[in-house]
């Protein structure tokens, strides 16, 4: 399963102005959360958006009574992060490691500062017997932390990725920054347990149509079109007024340009606006090396993953839109509606998809979630595995 069950910090009126009162109060959220995710009784759960407090208070001891150990990843400056979850019956965590964007991400070099986490853990089939664990519901708030319990790589089990991207729409390159990061967490913890086949969940606050999940999805090389490689750009972050009067010419002084007509202060004006274009130029080149390097550093090493609703559309046909294939229209369901949301595997691993939870019908969730039925303005995505 793969949920980000909203953190009751980050509500606001204004985001949800369709929602009643009762709908956003905690107290309500809260036992609907429980119920629903227990419901499921899913063997792995990964949950973004995970309050810590609540954590600690509710989701941890809840869960831990239901059978399932548990590990929490979270950076000091915000009040949630993301957790891992797994029957206690049937894996034991053999190794464990964070990712904080920010300081793990070597590949950057000026970015926003975003605070954003991810947790891998290898989990190996079979209960921990007589293994002495950690505290089922630990945390941990270091920059990168890895917990390794010294237990030999050899065996079966699984790599289970849990990650929440930046959310900003016009930030794809800190995004494609992030995917960089949790891939070569992912990866490094594949070539220890080689055996163990890769899932990746998360809200990647990317749609289908983006190139963040083009290079995660597609045959290599991927090829992007026009529009997704702009996209890519990084965003300048303070946009000057281009009306102002530094930084024009009227066309009367720009016929004027470079002859004895022109005055000392046009003069100036376009030596200034000739060296703001050349310094665009550089940095627009800068800027397209940076993009590259990321997206070569994305595809190496890194055969492509699936999504398992990468279908999902051509079965419910209620979830069809013009804007992609195969994937549904949303996962959130907010003032703003799309798809963010995937549970990504890497087929030839030993993994078969056998089966996908249904998403709720649209009729359901109008005019926006939270609402009475669904406490999360995501939807839960669940899916089920064969293993070779």
């Amino acid at each position: 399963m793969s949920y980000n069950i909203l953190c009751q910090k980050l509500i606001r009126r204004t985001l949800f102005p369709y929602a009643n009162q009762e709908s956003l109060k905690w107290k309500s959220r809260k036992s609907k959360l429980l119920s629903e995710i227990s419901h499921w009784k899913a063997d792995i759960m990964c949950l973004q958006e995970v309050g810590i407090e609540h954590w600690h208070q509710i989701f941890g001891p809840h869960f831990k009574q239901l059978g399932y150990d548990s590990r929490l990843f979270y950076s000091m400056s915000k009040s949630h992060g993301v957790a891992i979850l797994w029957k206690r019956s049937k894996f034991h965590i053999v190794d464990e490691m964070g990712v904080r964007m920010d300081s793990s991400m070597g590949v950057c070099e000026e970015t926003l500062q975003t605070d954003n986490v991810g947790l891998v853990a290898a989990l190996r089939f079979g209960s921990a017997g007589s293994m002495e664990c950690a505290d089922p519901y630990a945390d941990s708030v270091d920059p990168e932390y890895r917990i390794d319990t010294g237990v030999p790589a050899g065996g079966e089990g699984v790599i289970v990725s849990n990650t929440h991207l930046f959310w900003r729409p016009d930030a794809c390159y800190e995004r494609l920054q992030q995917q960089v990061a949790m891939l070569a967490a992912q990866r490094e913890m594949q070539e220890k347990y080689p055996n163990f086949p890769l899932i990746s969940c998360g809200d990647f606050n990317t749609t289908p149509d983006d190139a963040g999940y083009a290079l995660l999805t597609k045959p290599r090389p991927v090829v992007l079109n026009e529009w997704q490689l702009d996209n890519l750009l990084p965003t300048t972050m303070v946009e000057e007024d281009e009306s102002s009067s530094e930084s024009t010419i009227s066309y009367a002084a720009m016929a004027t340009a470079g002859t004895s007509s022109e005055s000392d202060d046009t003069s100036n004006k376009r030596r200034r606006l000739e060296e703001e274009v050349k310094q665009a130029e550089i940095d627009f080149a800068r800027d397209q090396e940076r993009v590259q390097r990321l997206t070569k550093l994305i595809q190496a090493d890194n055969d492509p993953l699936r999504s398992c609703y990468s279908t999902y559309a051509e079965l419910d046909t209620s979830y069809r839109t013009e804007q992609w294939v195969g994937e549904p229209i949303y996962t959130n369901y907010a003032k703003w509606k799309g798809t963010l949301d995937y549970i990504f595997y890497r087929p030839g691993q030993g993994l078969d998809v056998r089966d996908v939870m249904s998403l709720p019908a649209e009729g359901r969730m109008k005019p926006g979630l939270p609402n009475v039925t669904f406490p999360s303005d995501h939807v839960a995505l669940l899916a089920r595995f064969d293993c070779a």
